[in-house]
């Protein structure tokens, strides 16, 4: 019975130290790939190299919102996120996603219409936020530019 013990104990302490260590293909949440990188991936045809089964962490200025289900137990909307870098001194790139959000919790984040006073959780446009969203594919526009489209399970306004 001691030896079942201390064998359990010694199990236990080697599940512990593995968690702690992280930096595996394995963990839940890869931090690596920020918006530029997705969006290049998919621009170049290599989103195949997006693991769907992790999450992703993005952040980025919201660009536009849309609603496409205004019910709020089935409610389904969209923002629009991007970011930019400049290319010297005249040229900008834009990179942006779109995050799918769906569900109750994100009914009042993005009201159907437009209120003159928001309320606190309400994602205004150029508000600056973080998502933790899991890759769905991407989407393609009438002129073939494709956009990344993640689906949003948490969101922080971060100004």
């Amino acid at each position: 019975m001691k030896r079942i013990t201390i064998s359990a104990v010694f199990f236990i302490i080697a599940l512990l130290v593995s968690a702690e260590t992280g930096g595996t293909a394995q963990d839940p949440i890869n931090f690596d790939l920020t918006l530029k990188d997705i969006y290049t991936m998919v621009q170049e045809g290599n989103a195949n190299n997006i693991n769907p089964d992790r999450y992703l962490v993005i952040n980025g200025t919201v660009s536009a919102r849309e609603v496409l289900n205004p019910d709020k137990e089935n409610f389904v909307g969209i923002l629009e996120l991007s970011s930019g870098e400049w290319l010297g001194v005249a040229d900008v790139e834009i990179y942006r996603c779109y995050i799918q959000l769906e569900g109750s919790e994100f009914s009042s984040a993005i009201p159907v219409r437009r209120s003159r006073r928001p309320k606190p959780e309400e994602i205004q446009l150029n508000t600056k936020i973080l998502v933790l969203g899991k890759y769905l594919g991407y989407s393609e526009d009438e002129q073939g530019n494709k956009y990344p489209v993640i689906k949003g399970f948490k969101i922080r306004k971060v100004e």
